[in-house]
């Protein structure tokens, strides 16, 4: 990650508003389709799943192995929670009324189509945002239209409750941050001000499952003056197969790609020096817009994952002491690389939540 350049945080914010008024502004489409399955599914019950692997059906041998790896799944842990081992991480703090090991008290903000804060899942865990597109923090300008949002939020920081689906850090509180309309599409300038945002703002975090073939001078420049202030910024791979988009490929931005099921490089992902980690990504289950849940693919679902793990090691006091630079050393230390992946499909690999405890 690169030095930051911002000694003051007001003279670059307004420094980065006259870069933007000079800098033809675009209007791209930040959401890529993975070109996988994005169907709505019942959760399993645990029940059932037990019940499903004591009486093995021959025919069984045959389904879809994603299936099986899906039915699998505990009801309220979705697989790439338990891929990055989260419950290790969370019982580490069992017994503490603040659980750190959860992300409490850490702001991460969903820098997307906003949020809908009336999900079962998420309901009281959104304390605020902004809509970078009516320049507004009135919460009905900040709610989801598309879904994309609320199912990365899910991935982050859904309630441990035992019931619906629970998200990385599930103590972790989050701030929508709505840049992108109903169809996923936004203009250059609405993402630049998305950021500045979190960072005066004081986000611990920022979640960008969003990404466009373009660079642009004033958003690395916003990003730029984002991790100056101390935000850690977890962006999207991409999912052309190709290299990364921005602002994943900023080196102020840790870029994570997807994985499968079976710890291989999800066909659609971006790839290239500039990726950091690998996260699942395919077939993940979250919350669903207007009630129920999920299952997509794409980087946009493995950004999330990396997002809650940032979140977790931000609670343990690694920003305070090193900044963005400590919490990407953590994050690299709890790290383990894939058999047979190179490094420009992984970065440093698959992170352990419970190695950021210990």
């Amino acid at each position: 990650m690169g030095k930051a350049v911002c000694e003051n945080p007001q003279g670059c914010s307004m420094a980065l508003q006259r870069i933007v008024s000079i800098e033809q502004d675009r209007r791209l489409k930040w959401i890529e389709s993975a070109q996988l399955s994005f169907q709505a599914v019942p959760l399993p019950s645990f029940a059932g799943v037990m019940e499903g692997l004591r009486m093995p059906k021959a025919s069984s041998f045959h389904q879809n192995p994603m299936a099986a790896a899906m039915a699998a799944q505990r009801a309220e842990e979705p697989w790439g929670i338990n891929r990055v081992h989260a419950p290790a991480a969370w019982a580490s703090c069992a017994h503490e009324q603040v659980k750190a090991c959860e992300g409490a008290g850490v702001k991460v903000a969903v820098i997307d189509t906003g949020i809908d804060s009336s999900h079962p899942d998420l309901r009281g865990k959104v304390d605020g945002g902004f809509s970078a597109i009516t320049k507004t923090e009135n919460p009905s300008d900040y709610q989801d239209d598309n879904g994309h949002g609320t199912h990365v939020s899910g991935t982050i920081a859904a309630k441990k409750d035992s019931k619906g689906v629970v998200g990385v850090a599930p103590s972790a509180r989050l701030y929508a941050v709505k840049v992108l309309d109903a169809d996923g599409s936004g203009n250059l300038s609405d993402v630049i001000d998305g950021i500045v945002w979190a960072a005066k703002n004081k986000m611990d975090v920022a979640n960008m499952s969003l990404g466009a073939p373009v660079d642009s001078e004033a958003m690395k420049r916003a990003v730029r003056f984002a991790r100056g202030a101390g935000l850690v910024i977890v962006a999207a791979a991409g999912n052309s197969g190709g290299s990364v988009g921005f602002p994943g490929a900023y080196d102020d931005v840790i870029a994570v790609a997807a994985s499968d099921y079976e710890d291989k490089l999800a066909p659609f992902s971006s790839r290239g020096p500039a990726v950091d980690f690998i996260a699942p990504g395919v077939d993940v289950l979250s919350s669903k817009m207007g009630g129920g849940f999920a299952s997509f693919s794409g980087t946009s679902m493995a950004s999330p994952h990396v997002a809650g793990l940032a979140a977790i090691v931000v609670a343990q006091g690694y920003v305070g002491l090193n900044g963005p630079d400590g919490v990407m050393s953590q994050l690299k230390k709890a790290a383990s690389a894939l058999p047979v992946l190179t490094a420009e499909m992984q970065g440093a690999g698959i992170v352990d939540a419970g190695k950021l405890t210990r």
